[in-house]
C-alpha cells in the first residue's frame, strides 16, 4: 500500500514499544542493583571493597549476558522467552534473598557473600543481559521500517542506541525509587519477587512488530534465457509471524514456491504429491522428474530418503542455476539433473530404469505441453517405469466451465493409455475454478492408488463428466490405434528391460 503522505511517518514504524520495555528492563536492573546492595552491603566490614565486588560483578553479567543473547537476536520477532527467563531468574534471586534475610546468612562470612553475589546479582542481571540484544534488533526494525517510509527520520539514533538510552532512564528510575521509597518499606526478598512479576507484564500485551512499506514481494534475481523470463522474488509477511516465501516466476506465472527457512512446499500440489510419493513408494526407489522448476519436491525426496536415486530433467539450465541458488538445492542432495526437452531426454533413457516417474512440465502459461501427453508421449513413459513403477502427473486445468476440454482431453487420453489411474482434486470436483489437479497412472490394473494425496480428494473415473470436447491427444491427428498402443507390461510388449545402475 503506497504512502499516502510523506510528511505523516506511520506511526507503527516507530520502535516505542521496543523502547519502553527496554525501559522495564533499565528499571528492573536498579532495583536488583540496590535490593541487593542493602542485602550483601548491610553490617558488612569494609563498605567500598563489597561495594567494588557488587558493581564488577553487576558489570560482568551484564557484559556476559549481551555477549551470550546477541546471535539469537532476531529483527522479525519479539524476544518473549527471554522475558519469561529474565523473569525466572529475577525470581529465583527474590527467593534466595528472603532465606538469606531469614536465616542471617551473612553470618558465614565470604563464602556467603559469594554466593549472594552470584544468585543476587549475577544470575538475575546476566538474564536481562541475554533479553537486550534482542530488544536492540528488534528496535532496529522498526527503525528501518521508519526509514523506509521518512526520509527525514535518518541520521537519528538507531536501534541499538535508542534502547541503551531507554534502559539507562528506566535503571535510574529504579534506582531512584528503589533507595528512597521501596527499600524503606519493603524487604529486598520480596521486591525482587515483585521485580519478577513486573517483568511478566510484556508478555501479556499484543507483540507488535514493525510495519515497513517495502513489506511484500521483491525482486531478488530476474533474467531473461533462452528460453524464458525468469525471476525469483521473496515475499515477506507483516509481522514476522511467518517465513518469508520465495517464489520462481516463468514468463510472469508462479511455478514454484517455498518458505525460506524450512523449504516446506507453499504449492499445495506439491505437498499433496510429496505425502502421496512417501505413503506409496519404499526407500531406495528411483524417482525421474520431468521439470525441475526450483527443484522443491526433487530435493524434498532427496532430504526424505538419503539412499533415494533422484534424476531430474529440466529445459532450462539458468532454471536449475537458480534453484541452486535460491532455494536450497545443494551438492549434497545427490541429485542428477539433465537437461533438454523432457520427452526427447527421457526417449533416450533406459528403458525400466524408475520406480517413480513424476510429470510436472510447464513453460509459463499453466499447461503441460501438449507433446508430452499424447498416447505416444505416454508410452514411452510407460516404458521407463521399473514392474510396479507409477507415473504421477501434475495438472492445472478447468474441470468444469470454459477451458474444461483441453482439461479433460488429458485426462482421457492417460486414462485410454494406462490400466489403471486415479485422479486427484484440490478444491473439489464442483470448482470451476482453475486448479491443481493430480493424476497418478500405471501400467498394470488393478494398482491399489492412496485414498488421497494429502489433501487432495480423490474423483472416481465412474464420476467423470462426459464432455464433447475431449479428445485423445495423438503426435499425428488421425494417427492408426495401431502405431500407439495401450501402455502395457513390458513383457506383453516385448520391451527390452535395462535397469538403471544402482
Amino acid at each position: 500500500m503506497a504512502d499516502l503522505d510523506a510528511s505523516s511517518p506511520d506511526a507503527r514504524g516507530r520502535p516505542w514499544p521496543v523502547l519502553v520495555r527496554a525501559a522495564l528492563a533499565g528499571f528492573a536492573l536498579g532495583l536488583i542493583l540496590f535490593a541487593a546492595g542493602a542485602l550483601i552491603l548491610y553490617q558488612t566490614q569494609g563498605v567500598l571493597p563489597a561495594a567494588g565486588g557488587l558493581l564488577a560483578t553487576f558489570a560482568a553479567a551484564l557484559a556476559a549476558g549481551g555477549w551470550a543473547g546477541a546471535p539469537g537476536a532476531r529483527t522479525d520477532a519479539p524476544p518473549t522467552w527471554r522475558w519469561v527467563g529474565a523473569g525466572i531468574a529475577v525470581a529465583v534471586s527474590g527467593a534466595f534473598g528472603t532465606l538469606w534475610a531469614h536465616f542471617g546468612w551473612d553470618r558465614f562470612g565470604g563464602v556467603a557473600r559469594a554466593l549472594a553475589l552470584l544468585f543476587l546479582v549475577g544470575v538475575p542481571v546476566y538474564a536481562i543481559g541475554f533479553l537486550l540484544p534482542g530488544l536492540s534488533t528488534w528496535a532496529a526494525a522498526f527503525r528501518a521500517a521508519l526509514e523506509e517510509d521518512d526520509e527525514e527520520t535518518r541520521g537519528l539514533p538507531r536501534g541499538a542506541e535508542e534502547v541503551v538510552l531507554a534502559i539507562l532512564l528506566g535503571a535510574a528510575l529504579g534506582a531512584a525509587l528503589g533507595g528512597l521509597l521501596l527499600l524503606p518499606l519493603v524487604s529486598p526478598g520480596p521486591l525482587l519477587f515483585g521485580v519478577a512479576l513486573l517483568l511478566t507484564f510484556p508478555l501479556f500485551f499484543p507483540r507488535e512488530m514493525p510495519v515497513s512499506p517495502g513489506s511484500g514481494e521483491r525482486v531478488l534475481h530476474e533474467e531473461e534465457t533462452a528460453y524464458c523470463t525468469l525471476r525469483v522474488t521473496e515475499t515477506v509477511f507483516p509481522g514476522g509471524g511467518r517465513q518469508p516465501e520465495m517464489r520462481l516466476y516463468v514468463n510472469e506465472e508462479a511455478e514454484s514456491g517455498e518458505l525460506e527457512r524450512s523449504g516446506a512446499p507453499t504449492f499445495a500440489y506439491i505437498a499433496a504429491a510429496e505425502k502421496w510419493l512417501r505413503e506409496i513408494t519404499p526407500r531406495g526407489a528411483s524417482y525421474l522428474f520431468l521439470g525441475g522448476g526450483a527443484y522443491t519436491l526433487p530435493r524434498r525426496v532427496a532430504e526424505d530418503d538419503s539412499t533415494a536415486r533422484v534424476t531430474v530433467v529440466e529445459l532450462d539450465p539458468a532454471i536449475t542455476r537458480a534453484a541452486y541458488r535460491w532455494f536450497g538445492v545443494r551438492p549434497e542432495h545427490g541429485i542428477t539433473t539433465l537437461h533438454g526437452d523432457a520427452r526427447a531426454v527421457a526417449a533416450a533413457l533406459p528403458a525400466g530404469g524408475w520406480d517413480r516417474v513424476i510429470v510436472d512440465v510447464y513453460g509459463g502459461d499453466e499447461m503441460v505441453p501438449p507433446h508430452l501427453v499424447t498416447r505416444e508421449a505416454l508410452a514411452e513413459f510407460a516404458a521407463l517405469l521399473r514392474p510396479d513403477g507409477l507415473l504421477l502427473i501434475n495438472l492445472i486445468g478447468v474441470a468444469r466451465g470454459e477451458g474444461q476440454g483441453r482439461f479433460w482431453s488429458t485426462v482421457r487420453t492417460v486414462a485410454e493409455s494406462f490400466s489403471s489411474t486415479r485422479l486427484y482434486t484440490h478444491l473439489g470436483r464442483d470448482s470451476g475454478e482453475r486448479q491443481n489437479f493430480l493424476l497418478a497412472a500405471s501400467p498394470w490394473a488393478g494398482v491399489g492408488f492412496p485414498e488421497r494425496a494429502g489433501w487432495f480428494e480423490p474423483w472416481a473415473a465412474e464420476e467423470w463428466p462426459r464432455v464433447d470436447a475431449a479428445a485423445v491427444y495423438r503426435d499425428r491427428a488421425g494417427a492408426d490405434e495401431g502405431q500407439a498402443q495401450r501402455a502395457a507390461p513390458r513383457e506383453e510388449r516385448g520391451a527390452r528391460v535395462t535397469p538403471a545402475a544402482d
